[in-house]
């Protein structure tokens, strides 16, 4: 636990720098909503599409389905931070564009409501997990940068730590976002607002 957490720290300013990017990027999002309201409809309909199949079948894989992209996802955008931390920078990015996006479609049919409803129960969990990944990320691509430059840097190391710690910190967090996201949100949601 004490390695871990030493290593969490370490991270910090990544996770920070991540964190600002991910909060621009969902900004960014909302603007382009506002201003072209037909994008966000397109966007969340072509959403449906992809992911409406998901309504159809038991919930456990849906849950299984929900872990699996989320925690792939993020470990692809931790690993392939060594190609000097672009990937998991473009990854919070788009992430962070799409869900604004989707986000402002859904409230406009259902209220803001509706919306903080559906996010907030396993977003609270899902979107640290995320951001800290993609911050470890950065650090692999920060360290092979300075590899580059010169400066001496363990990458494989590197990788290894950041790779151990998703596998015990993140990966099970993710998966406790996904049963949330899977069989508690849906009961959230269905509660009448004030």
């Amino acid at each position: 636990m004490g390695n871990d957490l030493d290593y969490l720290r370490s991270s910090t300013k990544y996770i920070i720098l991540m964190t600002i990017i991910f909060i621009l990027s969902m900004i960014a999002g909302l603007l382009v909503a506002i201003k072209y309201p037909g994008l966000s409809a397109g966007y969340l309909k072509e959403f449906e599409g992809s992911y409406g199949w998901l309504k159809t079948v038991d919930p456990l894989l849906i849950m299984l389905v929900i872990f699996a992209n989320n925690a792939l996802k993020s470990l692809a955008a931790l690993v392939m931070g060594a190609a000097l931390g672009i990937i998991p920078i473009l990854f919070v990015i788009g992430n962070g564009m799409i869900i604004s996006i989707l986000a402002d479609a859904v409230s406009r049919q259902h209220g803001t409501l509706f919306v903080i409803k559906a996010l907030l129960p396993h977003g609270i969990i899902e979107v640290p997990m995320i951001l800290i990944s993609t911050g470890i990320g950065l650090r692999i691509g920060h360290l092979m940068f300075m590899s580059f430059m010169g400066q001496r840097a363990d990458i494989k190391k590197e990788l290894k730590m950041g790779t151990g710690f998703f596998l015990r910190r993140i990966a099970p967090l993710l998966f406790v976002a996904a049963f949330i996201e899977t069989f508690v949100t849906p009961y959230i949601v269905m509660f009448p607002g004030p």
